[in-house]
């Protein structure tokens, strides 16, 4: 069994992410016996995303600087990686929340040319996609409706729209731009859609997280019998 077992979720705002991720953590833990937890690395946005938001609001944010940070995160995973290659079972587990295909969109500084090595450098530890897609109401009910008063909404997602039925619009063309750069990956792939409760994706994004890949080629997605489960091509 491989010893690394990488997965990278995206998703734009409304969809689940955190809470499938935060499911996904809980398992692995609850599952495991006592004393047996290996190594288990979350980088939640407070890392992927957060440092950098303060170039992003400034307008000062270049594609250099962009990638910059992605490499420096992918560097780090490279070496957990290579650090239990020794070892012929499960030896280190790590969660990404969002990172090259955000970055597209948002901040939107780099677009697919400029990260598609990141992906291929994720491709080739392994590292395993799901992307969370839900219909236009869920990502109302999920993403606005509950954060009216939420400095997200109220100072962040400003720049999106000059009000709530803007803001969500916004998400809802990301969420096609997402969809669309997930069939560009290299990474094994699993396209979720997410519009019921997280009991309902969970087993089968577990088993795709802590499985071993499927013998079949770079890009390729592992087929899930779940009807909450939609398979993408790649272009």
């Amino acid at each position: 069994m491989a010893p690394f077992k990488g997965l990278l979720v995206e998703g734009t705002s409304g969809v689940g992410k955190s809470t499938l991720i935060d499911e996904l953590i809980r398992r692995h833990v609850g599952q495991t016996a006592p004393r047996k937890i290996r190594s288990l690395i979350h980088l939640a946005q407070s890392h992927t995303y957060g440092p950098l938001a303060i170039p992003e609001d400034r307008g000062s944010l270049t594609v250099t600087e962009n990638l910059q940070h992605l490499d420096r995160i992918v560097s780090t995973i490279e070496w957990i990686h290579a650090s239990v290659q020794e070892h012929s079972r499960p030896w280190c587990f790590a969660i990404v929340d969002t990172l090259h295909f955000t970055h597209c969109v948002r901040p939107g500084v780099v677009k697919w040319p400029d990260v598609a090595h990141i992906d291929q450098r994720l491709a080739a530890l392994g590292c395993k996609l799901i992307m969370l897609s839900s219909s236009p109401q869920t990502i109302w009910e999920r993403g606005i409706e509950p954060r009216k008063n939420e400095q997200f909404l109220l100072e962040y997602a400003r720049k999106f729209g000059k009000n709530h039925h803007e803001i969500h619009a916004y998400f809802v063309r990301e969420q096609e731009i997402l969809a669309d750069l997930f069939s560009r990956s290299r990474m094994p792939k699993l396209f979720v859609r997410n519009d019921g409760s997280v009991e309902s994706v969970l087993d089968a994004a577990y088993q795709f997280w802590t499985g071993d890949p499927a013998n079949s080629p770079a890009g390729s997605t592992r087929a899930m019998p779940q009807s909450s489960i939609v398979n993408r091509e790649t272009i």
